[in-house]
């Protein structure tokens, strides 16, 4: 429950990256379209402005990417438990078939 828990969470925070990375990303075009427009000091502003989101961007498409990893290993993690989880109820219910069976012949 808690390994579903925190895939969820990690899947959760790599769309909100993504998000975010999507937006500065939208954000960079649209002053690197303004160029054009822009004089002087404010060229240097504005390609200050859109060198720093185009770092934004990458930093946050690297943390998106960082998170679908984590999600990646959560679900791994859910799945291993799952298959453990279902392992030991064929146990338990092979045992109890084993302990009806003694318990019939005796």
């Amino acid at each position: 429950m808690q390994s579903a828990a925190a895939a969820s969470e990690a899947e959760a925070t790599r769309a909100r990256l993504l998000g975010v990375a999507e937006r500065t990303r939208s954000l960079a075009a649209h002053y690197a379209q303004r160029e054009g427009d822009i004089v002087g000091a404010d060229l240097r502003s504005g390609k200050a402005m859109g060198d720093q989101l185009q770092k934004l961007t990458e930093l946050s498409a690297r943390q998106a990417e960082e998170a679908e990893l984590h999600s990646q290993a959560r679900r791994e993690v859910l799945a291993q438990s799952d298959l453990r989880l279902r392992k030991a109820e064929e146990g338990t219910r092979e045992l109890v078939r084993k302990i009806v069976a003694s318990l019939e012949k005796g």
